[in-house]
C-alpha cells in the first residue's frame, strides 16, 4: 500500500480527491499559509485541495527529507506545478497565469491511532509563489 507520504504524494500528483481525503480523519485540521483560518474537518480539507487541483496541473513532488515516528511525520518537499486554472486567493478568482511554480515546503503531520492525519501544518513562502506566478509587485 505504500507509506503515508507515498500515498499523499500519489493523491496530490494524480489529483485524486478521494484518495487524498482517505488519508484524513473526519475531524482533522489543516493549517497552511494561504488560508486565513484553518480548514476544520475532512470535508473542508478535501474541498480546499480540490480547488488547488482545479488551479494547477503537471504537479510533481520531490521529497528532500522525511522524519517519521509512530504519530508524527515531517516531510520536506519541493512541489512543482503549472497554474492553468483560476485561483481563489480570498478576493475572488484570479485568472490562470500559465506559469510554473517550484515551492519548497514542509508538511508536519500528526496521526491518530488508525494512522490517519488528524492535523496538518504546512510551511512555505507565499511571497515566493506570488512572485513565480507574477501576481506580486
Amino acid at each position: 500500500m505504500g507509506s503515508l507520504v507515498e500515498r499523499l504524494i500519489a493523491a496530490i500528483t494524480n489529483k485524486d480527491v478521494e484518495a487524498f481525503g482517505s488519508l484524513f480523519a473526519i475531524d482533522a485540521v489543516m493549517y497552511e499559509p494561504l488560508l486565513a483560518e484553518p480548514a476544520r474537518g475532512k470535508s473542508a480539507i478535501v474541498e480546499g485541495e480540490a480547488s488547488l487541483f482545479r488551479a494547477f496541473s503537471d504537479i510533481s513532488i520531490t521529497v528532500r527529507n522525511e522524519l517519521t515516528s509512530d504519530s508524527t511525520v515531517m516531510v520536506e518537499v519541493v512541489l512543482s506545478a503549472t497554474n492553468d486554472g483560476p485561483m481563489d486567493l480570498g478576493t475572488g478568482d484570479v485568472p490562470p497565469t500559465g506559469r510554473r511554480v517550484d515551492v519548497p515546503m514542509v508538511w508536519a503531520l500528526d496521526l491518530n491511532e488508525q494512522g490517519l492525519i488528524i492535523e496538518e501544518r504546512d510551511y512555505f513562502d507565499t511571497s515566493l509563489i506570488m512572485a513565480q506566478l507574477q501576481l506580486s509587485e
